[in-house]
């Protein structure tokens, strides 16, 4: 990196940029080998013979490892820095999708026990949830480095966009292979592991290449002098893995952003893992007829929507309630919880109606989403912290996520989608109670070092 430290303080926008464009494209094509598991759900179980607790254990086999990765990977982005452990998970995710692709391919039921296929895909997603967990601390954490937290509702507002529309584009190109590509075409639906790889890893060669950990990597000055918690601590944190563990801890609004966002992922995976099969059942054609404009605006409009949801709460956040999150979070959790409730009560035949709820509920979704793991993780866990905040909040928010997976397959067969949305809308209500908590907490509110 010492060709760069000739870099003068005039050099900061350009890198701004750069780096702002490389973690935002980046964390979109993190998506693409993790959303496309659900969109070919329905393939698997009628290839394998599964039903939907055993598609559920796939799900949750990555939403508990990814909680896993995001409490301890958080640390490590902490200890040695963003760049090096977010390529490491570029390469494991590549590597357990192309694994999923081979496993899928080469063995069937007629020359394997569909329970010894379900385990090999168990392992392999599982290991994937663990590398996926190697994108989001450290993209904060270098956010937190290179902008200022004047700007942070409007800059982490744009740059949550990029798993929105990285959601949305995966559940596209998956619902293309598994419709168009494979029924018009040939094709085969198990390249919905094979292409997101591919592209996944040109991406992550770029990472490597253009992104910086800090703006002192380039002999630039820090943007911001951190608040007093940070006061001695220059370029990397000095403290030790455990000292960062134990600071993150130690911290009750972490704790109790944790928790709702434990509630909250227990709704958005709801509808992540289950909203493809849930329109797949509702009466609709999944032939090649289906891949029409009104079938993929069901499939893609969530995280879109979404993308909305989260650039206006961030604004809101800083336009309104000068930097404070838990307004507008309890308020988006509320309205969430209601329209969860009432969605699969919805007259399936009236396209129109079933998309609008769709978008109330994404909207609903990614706005609290965002401010919790990525404004609140900044906020609360200052700029040394913040990937390990950000690790913590998201890992405790993917346990909540397991409970969508495997036992929400199982109250799906037993007491139908109406019961199980239900219980989603729930969570997100519970949500909305409990940040109340911290209703006067912002980014100045001093924390726990």
């Amino acid at each position: 990196m010492g060709t760069f430290k000739n870099s003068s303080a005039g050099d900061l926008k350009h890198w701004q940029v750069r780096i702002f464009s490389t973690v935002w494209i980046t964390y979109f094509a993190y998506y693409l080998c993790r959303y496309n598991m659900p969109m070919v759900s329905k393939e698997m179980g009628s290839a394998f013979l599964w039903d939907k607790s055993q598609i559920g254990i796939i799900f949750s086999a990555l939403t508990l490892m990814y909680a896993l990765g995001q409490f301890v990977n958080g640390q490590l982005a902490d200890r040695f820095g963003s760049r090096l452990i977010a390529s490491l998970g570029v390469v494991g995710s590549v590597s357990m999708n192309i694994a999923v692709f081979l496993v899928t391919l080469l063995m069937s039921p007629e020359t394997a026990n569909p329970r010894t296929i379900l385990l090999l895909v168990v392992i392999f997603w599982g290991a994937n949830g663990f590398f996926q967990a190697m994108g989001w601390t450290p993209m904060v954490r270098i956010m937190a480095h290179w902008f200022s937290s004047k700007n942070r509702g409007k800059v982490m507002g744009f740059m949550g966009t990029c798993y929105q529309f990285g959601a949305a584009f995966s559940w596209f190109l998956a619902f293309f292979i598994v419709t168009y590509y494979a029924q018009k075409m040939g094709g085969d639906w198990r390249v919905a592991f094979l292409v997101p790889a591919g592209l996944f890893a040109v991406v992550g060669v770029i990472f490597f290449v253009h992104i910086r950990n800090t703006p002192e990597d380039v002999g630039l000055p820090a943007v911001e002098a951190d608040d007093h918690s940070e006061i001695g601590l220059v370029g990397k944190s000095q403290r030790t893995i455990v000292q960062n563990i134990a600071r993150t801890l130690k911290n009750p609004y972490i704790w109790i952003v944790a928790l709702t966002f434990f509630l909250l992922d227990m709704n958005r995976y709801g509808f992540v893992n289950w909203l493809p099969d849930f329109l797949a059942e509702s009466g609709e054609s999944i032939g090649t007829g289906g891949f029409g404009f009104k079938e993929v605006m069901k499939r893609i409009i969530h995280p879109l929507a979404g993308s909305a949801g989260a650039i206006l709460a961030g604004w809101a956040t800083d336009r309104f309630f000068k930097g404070r999150r838990a307004p507008v979070i309890a308020l988006l959790l509320m309205l969430l919880g209601i329209s969860s409730i009432i969605f699969p009560y919805l007259d399936p035949t009236n396209s129109g109606l079933v998309i609008f709820v769709i978008a109330v509920i994404g909207f609903c979704t990614y706005g609290p989403h965002i401010l919790m793991v990525g404004h609140a993780a900044q906020d609360f866990g200052k700029k040394s912290g913040a990937a390990g905040a950000a690790g913590f909040i998201d890992g405790m928010g993917y346990i909540g996520a397991s409970l969508a997976g495997w036992g929400a397959g199982v109250l799906i067969l037993r007491c139908g989608y109406e019961f199980t949305f239900a219980l989603f809308g729930l969570a997100a209500i519970l949500g909305a109670l409990l940040v109340c908590l911290i209703w006067k907490a912002g980014p100045k509110t001093r924390t726990v070092d």
